[in-house]
């Protein structure tokens, strides 16, 4: 496992909800990857999952061109527990629009708990909510979330990195094992396995250890 320099929050006490941002050009696997774990019957944290569309409830489009159907926007999410926001393509743009920023930093900053997949990393960063933490992201577009969070401390070979109440996690498929780090955590190891096994998915839980960064940067 990852060694914290911050521990994560007590879990906070009645049902929990996760919502999970969805905008244009989101890449597929980094929303249902975690969202496949926290949603599994067996996950003992018992968590509400949701989509939360970025900008309206309407359809938005993957950049595989699967399209999502949001639960809820930005604006009329209840509470969320767990803030997750995703990378992709449309991240780039998202960053630039100040009015939605706000809103996701809102969220994030409401949130017990904001984890990121990819480059959504990149987006938590420009929020500047994570200046001085650690954080990680797609080793295939690392230079990205660096240039729009100067202050954060980037962690290169990292595959997830839990710091505080902020768990990031390394490209697409990583979120996975983000996720299942965060059962282990919040519910027991023994759980998060359990969710492993079911779904027949070689857990890597070596957060300091991506084996993409050798592919990708080393």
């Amino acid at each position: 496992m990852s060694s914290p320099v911050r521990p994560l929050p007590p879990l906070p006490a009645g049902k929990l909800r996760l919502g999970t941002l969805v905008f244009d050009n989101v890449d597929l696997l980094d929303i249902m990857g975690p969202m496949r774990i926290f949603g599994e019957q067996r996950n003992k944290l018992d968590v509400e999952v949701y989509f939360v569309g970025a900008v309206s409830d309407d359809f938005v489009t993957s950049s595989q061109t699967v399209r999502v159907k949001p639960d809820y926007s930005l604006d009329n999410a209840p509470h969320l527990d767990f803030f997750l926001i995703p990378g992709g393509l449309g991240t780039r743009t998202m960053v630039l629009d100040q009015a939605l920023m706000a809103k996701i930093k809102k969220r994030a900053e409401e949130a017990t708990y904001t984890l990121t997949v990819c480059t959504g990393a990149g987006v938590l960063a420009a929020t500047g909510l994570a200046d001085g933490y650690r954080m990680t992201t797609n080793k295939l577009a690392f230079a990205w979330p660096e240039s729009v969070g100067p202050n954060v401390h980037w962690i290169k070979k990292a595959r997830f990195v839990q710091d505080g109440k902020y768990v990031s996690s390394s490209g697409v498929s990583a979120g996975m094992d983000m996720s299942l780090h965060v059962t282990s955590q919040l519910a027991s190891e023994e759980n998060a396995q359990e969710i492993a096994d079911y779904i027949e998915y070689t857990w890597h839980k070596d957060g300091n250890d991506d084996p993409f960064y050798k592919v990708h940067m080393a």
